[in-house]
């Protein structure tokens, strides 16, 4: 094949890899521009789970792309998927979807035991694939940003309040790494992105929701509960959302009002199993984690 003919050649290529990758993008608009609020379970929220799975697949795909630098923008990124979220105007949306299904699913439990189980594939579905969506979300400042801070610090705080007052709801998926993709563990990742760009949204709107809501005692009990059975990424999360809670000001200003002394108790009974210690093998971890560290120390030494 002449020079010519192999330039040709690769130039139809990549023309050919441009227009599908164009047209990729525009059927993942449309199915986002067709997020909406419907009753849960309904044949359109259901073709709506689907969406929410397809769009968790590129957006986990599209998260691991290299970035021109660590605190790049969305318009900086190839993240289109929460791009394009954001740009329409669905955030709060998706966020309102997750409140309706979790209210549906808790009210399913106390009242019919559980899930039906012609919908509950379905179902696992939405959570698993919204749940990653909103997660990778908040890890941009953008996203946090724009966020209805109040609906989503009341709904950390019920999905918490009701996991450790229901304790067989999660009971099943204690002994497989589902847990880590239900929103009883993902709750806490979402805190972790809000507090990673606390400096762009301000402490002041976020600590006293947090306080209101007693939000750092629930995550506390909960990783207490949860974490032997929680994958690396989920405790480290979850672990870095208590201690960028405990760094703030408002924290070391107002220990009293966020944690009790059972929770201290509960905060050393914790390093006594050493999981922490054992995320702390690299120094950037050791460092990010240090707050929760210190300040199980001075529990410690608080109680002899």
């Amino acid at each position: 094949m002449s020079r010519a003919s192999n330039y040709s050649s690769k130039t139809k290529d990549a023309d050919s890899l441009e227009g599908l990758s164009e047209k990729l993008k525009n059927d993942l608009r449309r199915h986002i521009r067709c997020i909406a609020s419907f009753p849960v379970c309904t044949e359109a929220w259901m073709d709506m789970a689907e969406t929410f799975g397809r769009i968790a697949t590129v957006s986990e795909a599209e998260g691991k792309l290299p970035k021109t630098h660590e605190d790049a923008t969305l318009w900086e990124t190839e993240e289109a998927a929460l791009r394009f979220i954001l740009e329409d105007g669905k955030l709060n949306l998706c966020l309102r979807n997750m409140v309706d299904y979790t209210t549906y699913v808790h009210n399913q439990v106390l009242n019919n035991g559980g899930l039906r189980s012609e919908v509950k594939a379905k179902c696992e579905k939405f959570e698993k694939g919204l749940g990653v969506v909103l997660r990778n979300a908040w890890e941009h400042a953008e996203a946090v940003q724009t966020t209805d801070l109040p609906l989503l610090l009341e709904y950390v705080a019920r999905v918490l309040t009701f996991a450790l007052e229901n304790e067989e709801f999660v009971a099943g998926h204690k002994e497989d790494a589902s847990i880590c993709s239900r929103q009883e563990v993902l709750v806490m990742s979402y805190i972790d992105g809000l507090f990673r760009r606390v400096d762009d949204v301000g402490e002041d709107r976020i600590m006293p929701l947090m306080k209101e809501h007693g939000v750092f005692s629930l995550m506390l009990r909960m990783v207490a509960k949860l974490w032997k059975s929680m994958d690396e990424r989920s405790l480290l999360s979850s672990a870095s959302s208590l201690a960028s809670v405990v760094s703030t000001e408002d924290f070391v200003t107002f220990k009293s009002d966020h944690v009790s002394d059972d929770d201290r108790d509960l905060l050393i009974e914790m390093d006594e199993d050493e999981w922490l210690e054992e995320l702390c093998d690299e120094d950037d971890v050791r460092r990010k984690l240090r707050p929760l560290l210190d300040f199980t120390r001075e529990c410690r030494r608080a109680r002899k």
